[in-house]
């Protein structure tokens, strides 16, 4: 992939994928965050004439601080909201807004700007999105010079609509996000809210990271897509009483994690997050996250999405409680002088067994923690579970299963030999393991 070069033609200093980073493909090293996709990738982020636009210093912000090389176009409307001063000095680079200015190139040659700059990115982002400006892409106009660049530019984009709810809904509105979607762009949901306007409705700019998170997807490599996921991860709740519940310490990060990459690597996902389990912090389109709470209302949530959506796979991250007590006691149990010296209790459903007569062809992977004889005990439990794969951490220690940042994994499976992942942050761990599991 050709870096980008400076106007005399040297390559920029840190610029540009390299053997560190993500390539076009998604995959790379040293991913602690899902926004570490965006490190060396050149960005190009069209700024269109709506209040929104203050919104997008923001993400040409984000993107910048994830690593990006973002180069900023405004239209003479945008620059009216938003001084191109802004992203210059978030970004590092120059905006431009001029039609007629040329960009120089290495060899004594010169293009003007449009052809250059759309040559130049991995990626075109609009943010925000007027009616006006869909209006153009939609048919082909291209009379300034971001629209010209849109035109021109051949590669993945996202867009990110902003403008009166009346706007959006107009069916012109609605026939040209049609049209735009129906040629491969990736046009986001505008959500409900208030409006600059006054009034409430659809038509507000998707937030700042989500947008980001978008571009990382984008340029994620798509080595899931079209396909269906399903993540559970944290710990459930099983109550002894309204109040008091026995749990245990995971967190779900390893959950998100998986959800998170396998989301950025183009699938749909549907994550089913204990009750106090991590989650993204920004809603994001095609990637649902449902709650559970016991063990027994995750295992009916899994049957009936199974049932149902006939996933590519399962990666059953979650930790519910191998025991709950026996009775559950209605209110809160008051405490008295004398302590409680037992409480009972009862085996909770198993999960992925109770799933065999539901599983189908979706892929069944399934974690284990142990804190000694680590393969013997996981290639135990694969047989045991009809498992087609699953990946095996220490319970304790460095690297453990929970509450560590890293985790060390051995990946199993009925017919390959065992995979080592890591020690890696939690997030590339997670990539590296629906990267595996893609190739077997």
């Amino acid at each position: 992939m050709k870096k980008p070069t400076d106007d005399r033609g040297a390559p920029v200093p840190g610029a540009g994928p390299s053997d560190d980073v993500p390539g076009g493909d998604g995959r790379g090293r040293h991913l602690s965050d899902p926004l570490d996709i965006l490190r060396g990738r050149r960005i190009l982020l069209a700024v269109t004439g709506g209040v929104a636009a203050y919104k997008a210093a923001e993400l040409a912000r984000l993107m910048t601080r994830a690593g990006a090389l973002v180069r900023v176009v405004m239209t003479e409307a945008a620059a009216r909201f938003v001084a191109s001063l802004t992203f210059s000095s978030l970004t590092g680079e120059d905006v431009c807004l001029d039609m007629w200015a040329r960009e120089v190139t290495g060899g004594g040659g010169g293009h003007v700007r449009h052809v250059a700059w759309a040559e130049w990115a991995e990626l075109l982002v609009t943010a925000p999105a007027t009616a006006d400006f869909l209006a153009k892409l939609a048919h082909g106009l291209a009379g300034d010079l971001a629209s010209t660049i849109s035109l021109a530019y051949a590669g993945p984009r996202v867009t990110a609509p902003a403008m009166n709810a009346g706007m959006y809904l107009n069916p012109a509105t609605r026939a040209n996000l049609e049209t735009l979607n129906s040629r491969g762009h990736r046009v986001l949901d505008s959500p409900e809210g208030l409006l600059a306007c006054g009034t409430s409705g659809p038509g507000r700019m998707a937030e700042p990271p989500a947008i980001a998170l978008e571009a990382a997807r984008a340029l994620g490599g798509g080595r899931l897509r079209g396909k269906k996921v399903v993540v559970t991860g944290g710990a459930s709740r099983e109550g002894w009483d309204d109040i008091r519940f026995l749990s245990n310490r995971s967190s779900g990060k390893m959950g998100l994690s998986l959800a998170m990459s396998a989301w950025l690597m183009g699938a749909e996902v549907v994550y089913l997050a204990g009750p106090a389990a991590l989650v993204p912090a920004v809603p994001l389109e095609g990637l649902k996250v449902a709650r559970f709470e016991t063990t027994q209302s995750l295992l009916d949530l899994l049957t009936e999405i199974i049932s149902d959506a006939a996933p590519w796979a399962l990666a059953m991250n979650a930790a519910p409680a191998d025991y709950a007590p026996a009775e559950r006691v209605r209110g809160k149990i008051s405490k008295s002088g004398e302590p409680v010296t037992e409480i009972k209790l009862a085996r909770t459903p198993d999960i992925l067994t109770g799933l065999g007569p539901v599983k189908g062809s979706c892929l069944f992977l399934g974690f284990a923690a142990e804190e000694a004889d680590l393969e013997e005990k996981a290639r135990g439990k694969l047989l045991r579970k009809n498992l087609d794969f699953i990946a095996a951490n220490r319970a304790g220690g460095p690297d453990s299963a929970f509450g560590s940042e890293t985790t060390r994994l051995l990946l199993i499976s009925k017919t390959s030999p065992a995979v080592t992942i890591g020690p890696a942050p939690k997030f590339q761990a997670a990539w590296d393991l629906w990267e595996a599991v893609a190739s077997a």
